[in-house]
């Protein structure tokens, strides 16, 4: 079965972050001699990323590269990736981040063992140069109920996190893939809420699946200072106010029943 690897990227033409993460992805794939794609998408980059992704793909003939002629968002790119993939399973990882050399094996192994569309896992936090760090991790669970699974996402309880997701393409297409009303903050949140409403709850793994970068300035980070995140957060919560109501509802009926 094929995987697809997922990369967006914008700017990295200078820093190490996208040839770190391909070499990472590279490593993992050779560990499991894993059939693997690994799609890069420069969404409009005005720096030397090109050059940089045409480099990474003399080293490593998996990768292949798509561009956005102009400057799209996150989503936007997701969505080209996937509509190019030959992949029967997707793993999108962000260009900063490290793949740990067993984890894209292990969650393609855990998710064809289980009963579900999606899986997401754990997560260890490393900083600006690689090493790993001994707070902030980002640990989860798994929620088995649908609806309480629903709830703990649409509340802020829960999270599949990034860089550990791998999917069904399957399951991605029936939702229609990322919503490219977001440009670029909280696609993700919005996708789990459609994943889990459309094709259940995320399979877990309490192995951490993705080395996940903490810097000073990012995208999100700066959208979180500014309080542009949490306004994008509260709109998409009110697109999908009905569907929490209908979890709440649903849980109501468990709980009288019990």
């Amino acid at each position: 079965m094929q995987l697809s690897v997922i990369t967006p990227t914008y700017n990295r033409g200078e820093a190490p972050f996208l040839r770190e993460v391909c070499e990472s992805i590279a490593q993992a794939k050779d560990y499991h001699h894993l059939t693997l794609e690994h799609l890069i998408v420069n969404d409009g980059s005005n720096d030397r990323t090109e050059q940089e992704i045409r480099a990474l793909q003399r080293r490593f003939p998996h990768i292949r590269y798509l561009k956005n002629p102009t400057n799209r968002g996150i989503a936007f790119s997701k969505n080209h990736a996937l509509a190019e993939a030959r992949g029967d399973l997707i793993i999108e990882i962000d260009d900063d981040d490290l793949v740990p050399f067993y984890a894209l094996g292990l969650r393609v192994q855990l998710l064809l063992q289980s009963d579900h569309a999606w899986l997401c896992g754990n997560a260890l936090t490393i900083n600006e140069t690689r090493q790993l760090q001994f707070h902030d991790n980002l640990l989860g669970r798994y929620i088995p109920d649908q609806w309480e699974c629903f709830r703990a996402f649409y509340e802020g309880r829960h999270f599949a996190f990034s860089g550990t997701r791998i999917y069904y393409k399957e399951a991605l297409e029936h939702i229609h893939g990322w919503n490219e009303q977001i440009h670029s903050l909280c696609e993700d949140f919005d996708l789990w809420l459609r994943m889990t409403y459309y094709c259940g709850v995320p399979a877990f793994s309490e192995i951490p699946l993705i080395y996940w970068r903490q810097k000073e300035n990012s995208l999100g980070i700066d959208a979180v200072r500014s309080g542009t995140y949490l306004s994008k957060l509260h709109e998409i919560k009110e697109w999908y106010k009905d569907w929490y109501e209908e979890a709440l509802q649903h849980q109501e009926i468990v709980a009288v029943k019990a």
